[in-house]
């Protein structure tokens, strides 16, 4: 019977009995927070499907009829502006409103170019050219601040496109630097001269890349012990081999990840290591596996960070909020039910603001609210 890698995989005062060192309390530290973080992710990855299907089959199709209605209400702001009826006080509030009212229905659709020409006719400003002022400073900042360009294509809105492209820039910054001094070392001295000797690396270089190659012997040790023992090909007995192929496929994924976790948790479940040998690891490998646990743990929380923001984006949230996955099925069922109201309400004032009386008494009564999580002017009371 496989033993349960979950708890399994502490260090104890068992074998010295004597308080555990920092570095060791660290490792069981780094291992819990693993664990948790990997809990956290499976559950998302469970959730994950119902919280897609609930956006695209009941909440963006609501979406759509909204900005529909939304849409049609701008238009008749618009001409409602312009009636014989409406007084100074009457237009700046309506100014106002359509002016911010269209800026939202252009974040849902920027290529709306009618809905884009009222809005620069009430803000006095082009919208395409503000936009693209923007991210030609934020182009502009990012590159002062790491000397390198990004593509101009790039989606700010975006965290994770943002991310691989500030990635792929560093991958390729050290790529041209490799190939830079790859080029000097293969170029040939001219007649007589000497030939050039090898940059010297730095003392601190020289440490880092051979801390880097200890890490990397590390995980491969492991690795190499579990294929010698898990290998398949080497059982006669089917049901054996089936197993061992399940259990060489977890290693193999382990060990492409980098998962020093996984390793060790396979060499648990096979009685390749115990307790005892856990414990009897030297004080440099637990502060070599140290450095790859918190690796691995950075790695895992960029990678909820990236899963919880992808789909906040998707549905249309602010990136303001952490949820826990049912915290969000909970918050998207609330916003359903939200937009069903919008919807009928909207309905409502597309018919009573077709009387021009109506919409003057309404915007005589109306006041601006100010919106202190968003920082912005909001909208209408009824339906924003």
């Amino acid at each position: 019977m496989s033993k349960s890698p979950s708890n399994s995989i502490r260090l104890s005062a068992a074998v010295s009995e004597r308080p555990l060192t920092r570095e060791r309390i660290r490792f069981n530290s780094l291992v819990k927070k693993l664990e948790a973080e990997r809990a956290k992710i499976a559950l998302w990855r469970e959730q994950l499907p119902s919280i897609q299907v609930m956006a695209n089959s009941e909440f963006h199709p609501l979406v759509d009829v909204y900005d529909v209605h939304r849409r049609k209400l701008l238009l008749l702001l618009d001409g409602a502006y312009h009636h014989k009826k409406m007084s100074k006080t009457d237009k700046e509030k309506l100014s106002e409103l359509i002016s911010s009212f269209g800026l939202e229905l252009l974040e849902a659709d920027p290529s709306d170019t009618e809905v884009k020409d009222i809005v620069n006719r009430y803000r006095g400003v082009d919208y395409d050219q503000e936009v693209n002022d923007e991210k030609a400073f934020l182009l502009r900042m990012v590159s002062n601040l790491t000397g390198a360009k990004l593509d101009e294509d790039i989606d700010f809105d975006s965290p994770a496109d943002l991310f691989d492209a500030l990635q792929k820039m560093a991958e390729e910054a050290e790529q041209s630097e490799q190939d830079e001094q790859d080029e000097q070392n293969q170029q040939k001295p001219s007649r007589g001269a000497k030939p050039a000797k090898p940059a010297k690396l730095s003392a601190r270089e020289l440490q880092q890349q051979e801390q880097e190659a200890k890490l990397k012997q590390s995980v491969r040790d492991i690795f190499r012990k579990l294929a010698s023992t898990l290998h398949p090909d080497r059982e006669t007995d089917p049901l054996e081999q089936q197993r061992k192929t399940a259990l060489m496929q977890r290693a193999n994924a382990a060990y492409a990840a980098n998962d020093l976790l996984g390793l060790l948790e396979l060499q648990l479940e096979i009685d390749q290591i115990d307790q005892s040998g856990l414990d009897n690891l030297s004080e440099d490998r637990i502060k070599q596996y140290n450095r790859i646990l918190y690796d691995q743990y950075t790695e895992l929380k960029r990678e909820m960070y990236l899963m919880k923001q992808v789909i906040q984006d998707a549905i249309g949230w602010g990136r303001n909020k952490q949820y826990t996955p049912n915290a969000m099925l909970k918050a998207l069922r609330a916003d359903i039910a939200d937009m069903k109201a919008k919807i009928t309400q909207i309905e409502s004032d597309l018919v009573a603001f077709e009387d021009i009386k109506q919409l003057k008494k309404w915007l005589k009564e109306y006041q601006f609210a100010y919106d202190e999580e968003e920082d912005d002017v909001g909208g209408f009371p009824f339906f924003f």
